[in-house]
């Protein structure tokens, strides 16, 4: 694992897209500190389980079986990383394809919804806004970048096997297409933030 590479995923596709969240909206400085202090720790324990619970679903779906599940780090053994499934019972390689790309189509989900509940404004809490962003848009990022640097460098995850059953060209284009949405779906939120809230004293604190 290239731990620069991670961090600098992270950096860009988690903090930074938070940070400027806040840094064009209008809450006061010591509520922008606990949130940019908090939510990217909980974005840490929240990515990994989400990405392989979405494999778990998957497979139930096509009727595969579960034998084996790891969805946090042992951080009382030293771990700083690593979740995973095993599955089996597969009947063919469409239902295996299923299983594989379901973290990915739940990513577009979740940033649509995310999109669509951040626009309609329903809260002014600095920290559950920063934190629906997080785990709605800015986790699905993540997901979709970082697992799309490594089909590129060539390590053999879960595009890699999605790319042997629908071609290469299919991959990277729905990769492309995953990548522009959720770099839109950001844009629009932060824009849609910028002086919030209006009322300073109705500004969470």
């Amino acid at each position: 694992m290239n731990h620069i590479l991670i961090t600098s995923e992270i950096l860009f596709t988690v903090v930074a897209p938070l940070l400027v969240l806040y840094l064009r909206a209008a809450w006061k400085q010591r509520t922008m500190v606990a949130c940019m202090s908090t939510i990217p720790i909980l974005w840490y324990f929240v990515y990994a389980p989400i990405h392989e619970l979405s494999h778990l679903l998957g497979a139930y779906l096509v009727g595969g079986q579960i034998i084996e599940v790891k969805l946090i780090p042992r951080f009382w053994a030293g771990e700083t990383g690593g979740a995973w499934i095993k599955s089996e019972g597969f009947t063919n390689e469409w239902s295996q394809l299923i299983m594989t790309i379901s973290p990915y189509f739940f990513d577009l989900l979740s940033i649509a919804v995310g999109v669509y509940l951040l626009q309609r404004k329903l809260s002014r809490n600095a920290f559950l806004i920063g934190f629906l962003f997080m785990l709605l848009c800015l986790r699905p990022t993540f997901d979709l970048v970082c697992e799309t640097i490594g089909f590129a460098t060539g390590f053999r995850g879960d595009l890699f096997h999605i790319a042997l059953t629908v071609g290469g060209f299919a991959t990277w284009t729905f990769l492309a297409l995953s990548i522009a949405f959720s770099i839109y779906a950001i844009v629009v939120v932060i824009g849609r933030f910028k002086g919030f809230p209006q009322e300073p004293a109705l500004a969470a604190t």
